[in-house]
């Protein structure tokens, strides 16, 4: 049994490679995701482990590939948020391991944050992705685990604290713009609750406003 869900963009940790810097190219190699199992808190669902799946099937490279963004903190509203970018055809799956080349801008306006990434002094990484689909499974005397066998990274940011510390609200990025997901398994079909919370959350930002 399947069903469709709408969920935001989501993020990751991920990390810089120590000593990858290339002068002469002005790049530098990152794990943008290693697959690791993160507990998560829905306010659908309560506490799940979110697990990721890597390989060639599962994850989807075109983006990454076409040279996404490398952005300060996830922000997508100014083209000074962009420091940087993938290098086009340079992500790819090594060992169940997702890894990519960064181009670092040499704008005035970035150097600064260009900088403390080259120093070493910033080297916390996440991945900004968005989920295809999503395996849901229970487990006798633990909490259920949802597997991502579909995802598409669609950006990578620098970030001073990685973005997934322990159980987190299941969010990341503009909750407001949401994408389908298709559920394979699970409980039954919670669309509608989503919409509805959704729609709760929209008029709470409008009344803070």
């Amino acid at each position: 049994m399947s069903n469709v869900i709408q969920l935001p963009k989501l993020i990751r940790d991920a990390e810089v490679r120590s000593a990858s810097f290339d002068e002469a190219a002005n790049t530098v190699e990152v794990v943008w995701t290693t697959g690791a199992t993160f507990r998560r808190v829905s306010w659908i669902e309560g506490e799940f482990d979110e697990e990721l799946i890597v390989n060639a099937k599962s994850v989807r490279l075109g983006r990454l590939n076409s040279g996404a963004p490398f952005l300060d903190t996830h922000s997508k509203y100014s083209l000074d948020d962009v420091i940087g970018s993938v290098v086009r055809g340079s992500a790819k799956i090594e060992n169940g391991v997702g890894v990519a080349k960064v181009q670092l801008s040499k704008a005035p306006g970035a150097a600064d944050r260009v900088a403390k990434i080259v120093e070493g002094v910033v080297s916390n990484i996440s991945v900004g992705y968005r989920i295809h689909a999503v395996e849901k499974k229970e487990r006798a005397g633990q909490i259920p685990i949802h597997r991502v066998i579909d995802w598409e990274p669609w950006e990578i940011s620098a970030v001073p604290i990685p973005a997934d510390a322990g159980a987190q609200v299941r969010s990341g990025g503009d909750a407001s713009e949401t994408f389908a997901c298709r559920v394979i398994g699970g409980a039954a079909d919670v669309s509608e609750i989503v919409r509805i919370r959704m729609r709760m959350a929209a008029a709470q930002n409008q009344l803070a406003r």
